[in-house]
């Protein structure tokens, strides 16, 4: 019976943050690379140095074209599996049942992490810090919430 309970927790903790993921990539498409940029045939070695600079030139802004989509991409997914994971942890330790408990929680945190994952870079530092708050308080409610308070020690009142 345990092992059904690891399993399915284990489940839960994996499916979650992909049916996050693939939520908003139905609704925002996650960026391909080959729709921005496009492969070209090497220039010749005859190439001068304007063709050359031409080419490196239309090769940044495919490449910078394909970034701002990932960002925006990376906002999306972000703003969907921040407060849903964190949902997901606080649910999971108000559940009874251990395993989908358990899998709520670890589910909550991978959304949480893969959605910061992919976003990180362009946060401000104020804003990282005051979402590493949040997420550091939710989990502080649920380990308090979820550990029993000690026995008084013989002797001791």
């Amino acid at each position: 019976m345990l092992a059904r309970q690891i399993v399915v927790g284990f489940g839960i903790a994996l499916i979650f943050p992909l049916m996050i993921y693939y939520g908003v990539a139905t609704f925002h498409p996650a960026p391909k690379w080959n729709d921005y940029v496009t492969n070209k045939p090497p220039l010749p070695a005859t190439a001068t140095a304007e063709e050359r600079n031409e080419r490196a030139e239309q090769n940044r802004l495919q490449g910078e074209r394909f970034r701002e989509a990932a960002r925006s991409f990376g906002r999306a997914v972000l703003m969907v599996a921040a407060p849903l994971g964190l949902i997901a942890i606080i649910l999971g330790s108000l559940i009874g049942m251990h395993a989908i408990g358990t899998g709520l929680i670890a589910g909550g945190i991978l959304a949480v992490g893969w959605g910061y994952y992919g976003y990180w870079s362009h946060l401000d530092d104020w804003l990282r810090f005051v979402s590493l708050v949040c997420g550091f308080a939710v989990l502080l409610f649920v380990a308090y919430r979820m550990v029993p308070f000690l026995p008084k020690a013989a002797g001791r009142e």
